[in-house]
């Protein structure tokens, strides 16, 4: 997997050198890295106490689930824009997420070829919040800020 310590940089460089020998992992990988960073950006541009998103976000899983949390919490808290705009290649990011799906649950597998499109899209959706959080002075590799009250 990944180091708390790996930037965003070692993270995609590790996707995409996996992606020619392992395109599987790669996927699961991206998604991972994916899911990594909108959790960060929610805790980061959320205005909820830190305490409370974190309860949130242990039972949020998948992107619905992370779009209606990004909403509640992000587009209340900072007028921004929902995560399907800022994420500019939504309907391929779900795409990359359902074959994450299959191969988590052993219901099929894929070539490099296949995955190539679907890893880009993971990644691409990452640099996208993270350009996001960016623009709102926000450093996701950076500690956090703690809230503790509304």
């Amino acid at each position: 997997m990944f180091l708390v310590g790996d930037d965003s940089v070692d993270r995609e460089a590790r996707i995409q050198a996996l992606l020619a020998a392992q395109p599987p992992i790669a996927v699961i990988l991206g998604a991972v890295h994916v899911e990594w960073t909108v959790r960060r950006a929610i805790i980061a541009l959320g205005c909820s106490p830190n305490v409370v998103i974190r309860e949130r976000l242990l039972r949020c899983h998948g992107l619905d689930q992370y779009k209606a949390l990004w909403r509640d919490e992000v587009v209340t808290a900072c007028q921004a824009p929902p995560l399907t705009q800022v994420v500019t290649r939504w309907a391929e990011l779900r795409n990359g997420f359902e074959l994450r799906h299959r191969l988590v649950h052993g219901a099929s597998t894929c070539t490099a070829d296949y995955a190539a499109s679907r890893v880009e899209a993971l990644l691409a959706a990452a640099a996208d919040v993270r350009a996001f959080c960016l623009r709102q002075g926000v450093d996701l590799h950076a500690r956090l800020p703690v809230r503790r009250k509304c």
